[in-house]
């Protein structure tokens, strides 16, 4: 349960950093508009470290490159931002810091969230990550519910609001994966496959989870090079 409160903290981390990112970016929008960067704790960083008029290459070339750097330096001095004060530049500063030290957590939280998932269920860790891991013992109530349900309900755990729509009107499809959409074998692969993919994860799933709940036997590498094999074939004989 450990465990699952922990990546319930991550959740919330993240969606907490996501949303004062989006409140960043409209208000320091005002004051450098060209300013462009792609990753939003590298948007953050930057941001803590420079103004438009006055921008160091080398301290951010670090995480944009120097050539995107140079960019900025140079879309910096001719800005069309509106006119801020020292104070107002500062505050906006203040609030990129603040945003990091969120991401800085949520960094140390994921480190112990994969402690943890090492010492409780090594298998799942193993095969599926302890991200994905701690989001699905979170969402079934522990390792021993997780443990016990079968593959078709650990794919769509996580996707009961489609699910229910599903069993009110058959005309509208059954969701074909939850939580393990995360998993970056369903995610990246083409939207055809993803549901075989997501019935062949969630069969590993459960397998790993038994292990962990009840033999206690390290199976990990076994299962997940069962189901690379399987990912394999769906993917060669994708439409």
């Amino acid at each position: 349960m450990y465990l699952a409160y922990l990546s319930n903290a991550i959740e919330e981390e993240e969606r907490v950093s996501n949303q004062l990112v989006e409140r960043l970016e409209e208000l320091y929008g005002l004051y450098f508009p060209e300013l462009r960067v792609e990753d939003r704790r590298n948007f953050v960083l930057i941001i803590s470290k420079i103004k438009r008029e006055d921008v160091d290459v080398e301290a951010i070339a670090k995480y944009v490159g120097e050539g995107k750097a140079r960019q900025i330096a140079d879309d910096g001095k001719d800005s069309i931002g509106g006119d801020f004060t020292e104070k107002d530049v500062a505050n906006m500063q203040k609030l990129a810091d603040e945003i990091e030290n969120i991401y800085a957590l949520m960094n140390r939280h994921e480190k112990y969230l994969d402690d943890v998932a090492q010492e409780v269920c090594p298998n799942l860790r193993y095969v599926i990550g302890a991200k994905v891991t701690g989001k699905l013992i979170a969402a079934a109530g522990g390792l021993k519910k997780l443990a016990v349900m079968p593959a078709s309900t650990v794919q769509v755990i996580g996707a009961e609001k489609a699910l229910f729509k599903h069993l009110k009107n058959k005309s509208i499809d059954p969701p074909k994966h939850g939580i393990i959409f995360q998993h970056a074998s369903i995610s990246t692969s083409p939207k055809s496959v993803r549901g075989k993919i997501a019935r062949a994860l969630a069969t590993k799933i459960t397998l790993a989870a038994k292990a962990d709940e009840y033999t206690k036997r390290f199976i990990g590498p076994e299962v997940k090079d069962k189901f690379d094999k399987r990912l394999k074939d769906i993917l060669a004989n994708a439409k």
